[in-house]
C-alpha cells in the first residue's frame, strides 16, 4: 500500500500560483470556508487518477482555455505561454502527486503520459471519492420514481471493481466496467447471404462464447450485490441507524431485434426492509426515509463496496479514501458512529483526506482522533480565501495545523481574517517573553499570580529588567501595539479594517524587532568558587581549576566571561608537568586564564599535544553533566 506524499496544482480551479500540499504519507483532516479551493483540491486528485482510465484526448479538454472548452478547469487568471520545445500554447496548468515510493504522477497539457498508465489505474481502482453529491445521488429520485441505481453503478462504482477474469475475443477482461461495456457491443456481427450485417449466428463460437461471458459477468455482479445485502443491516448499525435494506438486482439481457443484437441493462433497486425493529418492505424509501438516513443509507453501500474492492488493486498502489462533505446530513451522534468506524475500520487500510466546510465538524474530527490516539497519523491544514496585495485577485491561502503561531499569523493576515490574526500574533509574543525569562522568574509569578490570567505587560517588564538597554524604537511599538492588538479584550471591539490591518503590521514589525534581539535568559550553569575536573580518557592526563565568576549560559564569549584559577594538573603522575621542556613549571600555578581561552583554545599551557576543544568539552565534569551538554 502506498501513500500520497504531496499534491501540486498550479493553475488549477481555484489554484492560481503553484501550490505544494504536503501529506507525508499521513491521514489529512482539511477544513476550507466556502470558496476556498478545498473542492479543488478534491478534483486535482480526482483528475488525476481519473485521468489513467482516460484517452489524451479525454484529458487534454481539462486544460485549454475556457474559450476552447467547456469543461476547462484551468484558473481564469492564468497566463498563455508556449512550450521552449514543442511551441505548444498552454497555461502551465498541472497537477502532479508524489508517493512515499517517491514515484510522481503528472497531468497537464503538455505531459498526459499518465493516461492508459497500468500503475496509476491500479492506484484508482484502489481510491475511493466519496462527496456529498455522490452520497445523494442515491436519493435523487421523483416520487413516481423506482429508486433504480443502475446509474450509480454504472458511473461510480463498476469502473472501479475487479471481477474474475473472462477471456472473450482474446481480451483478457477483469474490470467490470470493461465487461460491461463488452456486453454492450454484443457477441459480434456477420453477413448473410443477402449481404446484410447481422448478429452472429447462434450456433457459431463467438455466439457460445458471448453466453458463457454473459453467464459470467451476470454471477460476478450478482455476487457483488450479494456481498452488499449479507452485511447491509450490520452496517446499518455500525453508523447508528436500526435500518435493514437490500438491493434487488435484475440480471441484464439481450434479444434480436432486425437481425441485430439488443442489450437490455440490469437493475439495482434499493428496498427498505427493516425499520427500528419492525419488517417492511418499502419499495421507494426516498418518500419514506429522511435525508440523513438517506444518506446513512448511501454511505453504507458505499463503504461495503471498498470492503469488497480491499486488497483487489496492486500491493504497491494507492489505498486512498477521499471524503469531502460526507456527514452533511447526519446529525451529532450518527457523526460520532461513522467516525468510529472509520477511525477504527478504515485508517488502517486507506490513507483518510477528510475534508469540510464545517469548522465545527472540522473540530470534532480532531476530537475524535485524539480519542481514538491517532493524533500523529493525521495532519490538519485550514484554507481560507486570500488575495493578491497588488492584483487584488482571490488566492487559496493554507495554514498547516502544525506550524508556527507566527507563520499562521501571517497566513491569516493574508486571508483578511485580522481577528485571528491578532491572537497569532499575541502568541508568538508570548512565546518570545517566555524563552526571554529564566524558569525560576517564571515560577515566581505562577505562583504569585496562580491561576490568574497574567497581563503581557507584566511579562514585558520581567523582560525588561532582565534584559538591560532593549532599544527604545521596541519599547515604543510594543506600547503601540499593547493596546489594540496584543489585549485580548481589544479582539472583541468593532474595528475599522484600514486602522486593524496598520496595528496588526506595527505587531508584526514589534515580532522582527524582537526576534533581531534574541533575547534568552542568563542561565546560572556553576557558581563561582566551584572546583571543575578534567581527566583525559585515555591518557594519564588531568587538570583542576576553580572558577572566580559564575558559568552563565548565554555570557560565554565576551568581557564577561568567567575567569578561572588554575589548581594543578598533572601528566603520568608529575604535578605542572611542562610537555614543551618534560619538566615541571611551577610558574604556571598562578595562571588565571578566561574561562573561553579554555573552552576555545585551552588557555596559554601547553596541552594541545594531547587535549583538543571536543575532548575538552566531553570529559570535562560539573553538577549537571559535561560542559558540552551544559553549553548546549
Amino acid at each position: 500500500m502506498s501513500k500520497i506524499k504531496s499534491l501540486k496544482l498550479s493553475n488549477f480551479k481555484f489554484f492560481k500560483e503553484e501550490e505544494t500540499i504536503n501529506l507525508d504519507g499521513k491521514h489529512l483532516l482539511l477544513y476550507g470556508e466556502n470558496g476556498s479551493g478545498k473542492s479543488s483540491v478534491f478534483w486535482g486528485l480526482y483528475t488525476l487518477l481519473e485521468s489513467s482510465m482516460k484517452t489524451v484526448p479525454e484529458t487534454e479538454k481539462y486544460f485549454k482555455s475556457l474559450a476552447n472548452s467547456d469543461e476547462s478547469l484551468v484558473n481564469i487568471f492564468a497566463s498563455e505561454l508556449s512550450c521552449i520545445t514543442t511551441k505548444k500554447a498552454h497555461y502551465n496548468s498541472y497537477i502532479e502527486l508524489e508517493d512515499d515510493n517517491n514515484v510522481k504522477r503528472h497531468l497537464s497539457l503538455l505531459d498526459s503520459s499518465i493516461c492508459g498508465d497500468t500503475k496509476a489505474k491500479e492506484s484508482r481502482k484502489a481510491t475511493d471519492f466519496i462527496n456529498y453529491q455522490a452520497i445523494f445521488k442515491f436519493q435523487e429520485f421523483k416520487n413516481s420514481e423506482t429508486p433504480d441505481l443502475y446509474k450509480v453503478f454504472c458511473y461510480s462504482i463498476l469502473p472501479y471493481v475487479t471481477f474474475s477474469p473472462f477471456t472473450l475475443k482474446g481480451k483478457v477482461l477483469s474490470n467490470a466496467n470493461d465487461m460491461w461495456k463488452e456486453y454492450n457491443i454484443g457477441p459480434g456481427t456477420t453477413t448473410n447471404r443477402k449481404g446484410d450485417t447481422i448478429q452472429v449466428y447462434k450456433h457459431s463460437q463467438d455466439y457460445i462464447d458471448f453466453l458463457s461471458f454473459e453467464r459470467h459477468f451476470d454471477g460476478e455482479l450478482a455476487s457483488l450485490i450479494d456481498f452488499i445485502n449479507n452485511k447491509a443491516f450490520d452496517m446499518m448499525k455500525k453508523l447508528g441507524y436500526n435500518i435493514g435494506f437490500k438491493l434487488e438486482y435484475t440480471s441484464p439481457t439481450h434479444s434480436k431485434r432486425n437481425k441485430l443484437y439488443i442489450p437490455t441493462s440490469f437493475q439495482v433497486v434499493l428496498c427498505i426492509t427493516h425499520y427500528n425493529g419492525k419488517i417492511v418492505t418499502v419499495r421507494k424509501p426516498h418518500t419514506f426515509l429522511n435525508e440523513a438516513k438517506m444518506a446513512a443509507v448511501a454511505t453504507a453501500i458505499r463503504l461495503l463496496i471498498l470492503n469488497h474492492r480491499v486488497n483487489t488493486a496492486a500491493a504497491d498502489a494507492l489505498n486512498v479514501l477521499v471524503l469531502d462533505d460526507v456527514m452533511i446530513s447526519l446529525d451529532m451522534s450518527n457523526r460520532d458512529r461513522l467516525m468510529d468506524l472509520l477511525l477504527a475500520e478504515y485508517s488502517n487500510k486507506y490513507q483518510i483526506l477528510f475534508l469540510t466546510h464545517d469548522k465545527s465538524l472540522y473540530n470534532f474530527v480532531d476530537h475524535k482522533i485524539k480519542q481514538h490516539k491517532q493524533d500523529n497519523d493525521w495532519l490538519r491544514k485550514e484554507m481560507y480565501i486570500g488575495e493578491y496585495e497588488v492584483t487584488k485577485q482571490e488566492v487559496p491561502i493554507i495554514i498547516d495545523g502544525e506550524c508556527e503561531s507566527l507563520e499562521k499569523a501571517k497566513k491569516f493576515f493574508k486571508a483578511k481574517d485580522y481577528t485571528t490574526t491578532a491572537v497569532y500574533i499575541r502568541q508568538t509574543i508570548e512565546k518570545i517573553f517566555s524563552n526571554a525569562v529564566p524558569d525560576e522568574v517564571k515560577r515566581k509569578i505562577d505562583k504569585k499570580m496562580k491561576d490568574k490570567f497574567i497581563p503581557l505587560n507584566n511579562t514585558w517588564q520581567q523582560v525588561n529588567e532582565i534584559h538591560k538597554n532593549i532599544p527604545k524604537a521596541v519599547q515604543d511599538l510594543f506600547d503601540q501595539s499593547k493596546l489594540m492588538i496584543l489585549n485580548p479584550s481589544a479582539h472583541n471591539q468593532r474595528l475599522s479594517q484600514p486602522i486593524y490591518r496598520r496595528e496588526l503590521q506595527d505587531a508584526f514589525r514589534l515580532v522582527d524587532e524582537l526576534q533581531k534581539l534574541n533575547l534568552q535568559p542568563d542561565i546560572l550553569l556553576v557558581e563561582k568558587g566551584k572546583r571543575i575536573v578534567f581527566k583525559h580518557p585515555k591518557e594519564n592526563y588531568s587538570f583542576e581549576f576553580e572558577l572566580i565568576k559564575d558559568l552563565v549560559r548565554n555570557c560565554i564569549t565576551g568581557d564577561n566571561d568567567p575567569k578561572c584559577k588554575i589548581h594543578t594538573w598533572q601528566y603520568n603522575g608529575t604535578e605542572f608537568y611542562d610537555f614543551s621542556t618534560g619538566m615541571v613549571n611551577n610558574s604556571y600555578a598562578s595562571s588565571t586564564p578566561l574561562f573561553s581561552r579554555l573552552k576555545l583554545g585551552l588557555f596559554t599551557l601547553p596541552l594541545t599535544p594531547i587535549v583538543d576543544e571536543n575532548c575538552f568539552l566531553d570529559n570535562t565534569t560539573i553538577e549537571i553533566g559535561t560542559l558540552r551538554e551544559a553549553l548546549k
